[in-house]
């Protein structure tokens, strides 16, 4: 297959005599969505129409068949929801087509930044290693807001690992969220200061699409390390676009996957959905439910699910299985010889009702799994200390430092734009890339004597506003000295480049859209 295409492979359940044409409809209505008589022109059969590969019994279902579709790449347009129309669009409509696979070209995938953390992210954090994490969930809904920070503290002083919230947890109002996951954060950040370990809460994020980054940042604010999302409810590339604005980790939940994955002649393959496209789309963590539990999935769904989180997939990170769905003190023994180590047992209503005390009980859950396993700790990384004042200092005030530095905040080199060439030049980044509620970024920028930017063009506007030296500004055939406090405006596609010319350092203040192009050459 040339490298630059998207490989999709469908179950087609029917008489053997009907497939082929039922593979080629496939490829003209998931393309050009018209009848193959109408497409005369070769370029458009060349360039748009899949090419079906292959047409082959499906050697797990009697009377499927397995087919292979091959599409350019560039249909996808470098975008999971163009993706997923691409590959399952209308034929979801289809009676007895399922999606089972899919290859994704190296060029697509350079596009996705996939899992943040990853299983050696979440190592780091936690500091185990050596063994699968216990997970719980605070439920049920309608308990008092003390009782589920309680529930969160005796689970974190029994050694837990990660607590998140339930799916079901969603409240009336922003307001109800901030005392809820504050009160719960606390007690778990109390707890983690009481053993020195550090147990993660993970607030369930659930709101109007246009308040969900206002969640996001409250999140990111509080010095929580993570969210639970539901992003088949959230939607596939909102999920992604969060987990790839904010350093959160994100556990998935399988909410509505059922509709897509339980039959086996129509929807998405479990491990495709819940494994592949929920790994292209940031998820840390997958949920699903173990075979042996409350739900119809099987043992070969689970397996799928698994190796798909781990399988190489470009340059993206594996991520971690998490089976729950009604698990047991005696499932643990199987789940460690399906699972392995690099996985999270999410255990709730079992752990939650073990004994009338969570710490006896999750460490009691904790004894088991180490029984299987041999269990390494190293320091977390950045333990969160819970602090209002301190989280509220992080984000709104920045202390200016010597060295035109500022707390908090890292200086590092420019590097934008390889393909432009800059010289001597840093940035840090001010506001806008932790949280903060604005439409536009602040950012601080440094030449060194003989430095310049790039010279470049960009389709978002610039205020660009002089702090430290002197700096020359070239706008076409304009050369502006830029002296401290002095405000220049960038319009729109308006070529620009600023030199230092001097022997001091020239530093100034950039203020730009948050969503924006990247640089182009004039």
């Amino acid at each position: 297959m040339p490298e630059q295409r998207i490989q999709a492979v469908y179950r087609v359940t029917g008489a053997e005599r009907e497939t082929p044409a039922i593979a080629r409809a496939i490829a003209y209505e998931q393309t050009v969505e018209l009848p193959e008589e109408l497409i005369t022109d070769p370029a458009i059969v060349e360039s748009i129409v899949g090419k079906v590969e292959s047409v082959e019994p499906d050697p797990g279902i009697e009377g499927a068949f397995r087919v292979t579709i091959a599409y350019e790449s560039a249909l996808a347009s470098g975008q999971i929801p163009q993706l997923v129309n691409l590959l399952f669009g209308n034929v979801s409509i289809y009676p007895a087509v399922r999606l089972v696979d899919m290859h994704l070209p190296d060029e697509f995938l350079n596009r996705l930044q996939g899992p943040r953390h990853g299983v050696d992210g979440l190592r780091r954090m936690t500091g185990v290693h050596g063994r699968p994490l216990l997970a719980t969930a605070l439920k049920p809904r309608g308990t008092p807001v003390d009782g589920l920070a309680r529930m969160a503290r005796d689970f974190a002083l029994g050694g837990g690992d990660i607590v998140k919230d339930d799916q079901n947890l969603v409240d009336d109002d922003f307001e109800a969220f901030k005392r809820r996951t504050q009160a719960c954060h606390r007690a778990v950040a109390e707890a983690n200061a009481d053993t020195g370990r550090r147990c993660l809460y993970l607030p369930h994020v659930a709101a109007p699409a246009n308040e969900l980054e206002r969640y996001f940042e409250y999140v990111h604010w509080l010095g929580a390390p993570g969210v639970l999302a539901c992003p088949m409810i959230m939607g596939l590339d909102t999920a992604r676009a969060l987990a790839q604005a904010y350093e959160l980790l994100l556990m998935a939940h399988p909410a509505l996957t059922g509709s897509y994955t339980n039959s086996d002649t129509q929807g998405i393959d479990h491990g495709l959905l819940l494994g592949t496209l929920f790994r292209l789309i940031g998820a840390d963590i997958s949920i699903f439910p173990n075979v042996g539990g409350r739900f119809s999935y099987r043992a070969e769904d689970c397996a799928n699910i698994r190796d798909r989180l781990r399988a190489p997939l470009g340059a993206l990170r594996p991520a971690w299985p998490c089976p729950a769905g009604g698990m047991h003190l005696n499932n643990l023994d199987t789940m460690a010889a399906d699972y392995g180590a690099d996985s999270v047992f999410l255990i709730g209503g079992a752990l939650l009702g073990h004994s009338d005390q969570l710490t006896a009980s999750t460490a009691r859950f904790l004894d088991e799994i180490r029984r299987h396993f041999d269990e390494r700790l190293e320091a977390p990384e950045r333990p969160e200390k819970f602090s209002d004042e301190a989280a509220q200092s992080v984000l709104r005030h920045l202390k200016f430092e010597d060295g035109f530095q500022w707390s908090n905040r890292e200086s590092t080199p420019y590097k934008d734009a390889a393909d432009l060439a800059f010289k001597a030049v840093r940035r840090v980044e001010l506001v806008g890339k932790f949280g903060e509620r604005t439409r536009c970024d602040l950012r601080y920028f440094e030449v060194a004597p003989g430095g310049f930017t790039s010279l470049e063009k960009h389709l978002h506007t610039h205020i660009v506003i002089g702090a430290r030296g002197t700096g020359l500004l070239t706008m076409g055939n304009r050369r502006i000295v830029v002296e401290p406090m002095d405000v220049v405006y960038l319009q729109p596609l308006e070529v620009h480049q600023l030199h230092n010319e001097t022997r001091e350092p020239f530093g100034f203040l950039c203020i730009v859209d948050h969503e924006r192009d990247r640089p182009m050459k004039p």
